[in-house]
Order: structure tokens, then C-alpha cells, then sequence
């Protein structure tokens, strides 16, 4: 049964990948005999239809913001669609799901990873209060040369001194800022470095009234690998509020 205030809600992007990672890290955290308390969360994966565990053209479109200059990356992927997205998870999704369970709507989280945590920045920034927890993991500030930072700029000119608390937790590889030996990649990483970026972004809403801000680096890991230290993350948030 849920508490009587309702199920915590945790909305996880890029759902074929970390869905089913996410679902068993929560069944981990109650699997360990009747004396662990029984409440959870609902796990909602935001996913595509299809065989491919990462679908990087849907998922260029679906978590980009919309940008001045042409929708098309270097790749020839389609960009900006991630308030046609946001839209979609309002309109379409929370609905399914409040249909389906008893939910509590004052702890609704939104995860993302790389693109993904930079399609929650952007709902954060644009749009604050649909969700009252974020969590962003690894984000591409890099791009579009940091163009989520202008969105960050309006949103923090605009944040009232009594505006509803939110819950912003940021998180990121320690060794996401190496250089591969590999000198292609290399590059890329030079291209996309996005620590300093981060580092501007965090600074930047220290002080923000209402906006509680964490960071936390893993030890040890790169960008793919921060992916399941995150979502562990994301679940002590979505259910216990702080991490």
C-alpha cells in the first residue's frame, strides 16, 4: 500500500539504459530483511521504442534546448526538441502515472545523464517547480559553447526571494576531466571539456534564493562509469529528500 501522503515519483531519462540499473539499485536499498522500512519510490523510464540501448539521434532531439541557429548538429542529428519533451512528460506521462498510483506531488524528481542532465538543467531553468528535486549527472554544459549558462542567467535574475525550495543535486566523474591516450578522442574531450563550464554553473547559484545545491565527484570514475553511483544518488533523494 502507499503512505498516505502518496508514492515519491523518480523520472529517469535515457530509460533503456538506466531503468532497469536504477530498479535494481532501489530493490538493493529493501532487500535486506523485515526490519528495513518498505517504502520506495515509483520508477518511471523514459525510453524508445526499438532495439537500441542508447538512441542518439532521438535522444539529440528530444534533450537539447531550443538554441538560436540551425536545429542540426555536426552529425546531422536533429537538436532543440526538449520543450516539445518536457511537454510531453507533463501532458502524456504524470498523468499515466497518477492514474496508475497514489503519487505525492510535492516529491517529484527528475534524472538525467550527459545530454539527459542537460534536458534537466533546462527544465529547471526554464520551467521551475515541475519537478521540486533535479538531478543532474555529468551534464554537457559544453553545448552549443555553454549555452545553458545564459538559460541559468535568466533563471537566476528571475528567482524571488520567496519562491518555493527546490533541491538541485549536481554530479560528475573525478576523472571525467583526464585526457584519453587515444588522441581523437582526446580532442573531443578538449572540445567538450566541461569542467570549468560546471564549476561556473555550480558558482553561479551558490546563494540562489529557495535553491538547495550539492555536488558530489566519484572517485574513480569516468563519465560512463558515474552513471550507476548517480543513480544511486538520485534514489536517496527521490525517496529521503537530502541523499
Amino acid at each position: 500500500p502507499p503512505p498516505a501522503q502518496g508514492w515519491p515519483v523518480l523520472y529517469v531519462l535515457d530509460g533503456d539504459l538506466l531503468f532497469a540499473l536504477t530498479a535494481q539499485l532501489m530493490r538493493n536499498r529493501f532487500a535486506r530483511g523485515p526490519g528495513m522500512p518498505a517504502q520506495g519510490a515509483v520508477l518511471v523510464g523514459l525510453g524508445y521504442a526499438g532495439a537500441r540501448v542508447l538512441d542518439l539521434d532521438a535522444r539529440t532531439r528530444d534533450y537539447t534546448p531550443p538554441a538560436p541557429g540551425p536545429a542540426i548538429d555536426e552529425r546531422g542529428r536533429r537538436e532543440g526538441g526538449a520543450d516539445v519533451f518536457l511537454d510531453f512528460i507533463d501532458a502524456t506521462v504524470r498523468p499515466l502515472v497518477e492514474r496508475a498510483v497514489r503519487v505525492d506531488t510535492v516529491r517529484q524528481t527528475l534524472f538525467g545523464h550527459s545530454y539527459g542532465g542537460l534536458c534537466v538543467l533546462h527544465a529547471l531553468f526554464t520551467r521551475p517547480g515541475g519537478f521540486q528535486r533535479y538531478v543532474v549527472a555529468s551534464p554537457s554544459v559544453w553545448w552549443r559553447d555553454g549555452f545553458i549558462l545564459q538559460e541559468q542567467n535568466r533563471f537566476v535574475a528571475g528567482r524571488r526571494a520567496d519562491a518555493p525550495a527546490l533541491h538541485l543535486l549536481v554530479t560528475q566523474g573525478e576523472r571525467e576531466a583526464e585526457l584519453p591516450e587515444d588522441p581523437a578522442r582526446a580532442a573531443i574531450v578538449r572540445q567538450r571539456q566541461g569542467t570549468d563550464r560546471l564549476h561556473t554553473l555550480l558558482d553561479g547559484l551558490r546563494g540562489v534564493p529557495g535553491l538547495d545545491v550539492r555536488f558530489v565527484a566519484f572517485p574513480g570514475a569516468d563519465h560512463g562509469t558515474s552513471m550507476a553511483p548517480a543513480a544511486q544518488q538520485a534514489l536517496a533523494l527521490a525517496i529521503g529528500g537530502h541523499g
